[in-house]
């Protein structure tokens, strides 16, 4: 199995491969040249392991949420990878893969910045991915005291009044989820992106 993992959702633009017996990653940030390095960060560690394009089983991508701009350019970069070498789909939330590179356990609400006062939040089996304001944040919390906060850049996040680990998503997490994933792969024609326009409210 050969998997390429993209990851263009916030903050970090990440390429990995997964193979039997390879783990190769490289990410950086990118800011606005993201959708010119992306295909060099790509084809480099491709070349870098001996592999081609046509040799990619699956394509491990974040479908979102996180920034507009870096979502599109990840999914239509994995889209066209994908009809160009016929590997399938594998989406994974960039909360998820946030919370899995949190090293601990127990009850962990994923924050990543959407912008005038709205968070996107995910608390596995406490929370619904989704987009929150900074009440229904705090609402949430006073009924999970015992809830530990990560985001990729709490500097962002308007909420001084809680505390909140600096986590970078990792893209091994992203390979590990998708490994586990793989009956779930879909053609590039069936991806979902998840931008998560409109707030939730908390239930």
């Amino acid at each position: 199995m050969n998997m390429l993992a993209i990851d263009c959702c916030l903050k970090l633009t990440g390429v990995a491969l997964m193979t039997d017996d390879i783990f190769d990653s490289e990410q950086y940030d990118l800011g606005r040249q993201q959708s010119t390095e992306l295909p060099l960060m790509t084809e480099r560690i491709i070349r870098r392991n001996n592999l081609s394009f046509s040799d990619i089983d699956y394509i491990a991508l974040t479908n979102g949420p996180g920034y507009f701009t870096g979502i599109r350019v990840g999914a239509a970069y994995a889209s066209g990878l994908a009809y160009a070498s016929g590997a399938k789909i594998i989406y994974v939330s960039s909360l998820e893969v946030l919370a899995h590179s949190f090293s601990k356990t127990g009850k962990v609400l994923v924050l990543v910045y959407a912008g005038h006062g709205f968070v996107y939040a995910f608390c596995d089996k406490f929370l619904d991915a989704g987009e929150y304001s900074h009440e229904d944040i705090l609402s949430w919390l006073n009924d999970n005291h015992d809830a530990q906060m990560i985001s990729d850049d709490p500097e962002r996040i308007s909420l001084p009044q809680i505390a909140m680990h600096k986590v970078k998503p990792e893209m091994l997490s992203l390979c590990e989820i998708a490994r586990e994933r793989i009956s779930l792969a879909v053609s590039p024609m069936n991806l979902k992106i998840s931008y998560y326009r409109a707030p939730q409210g908390v239930n």
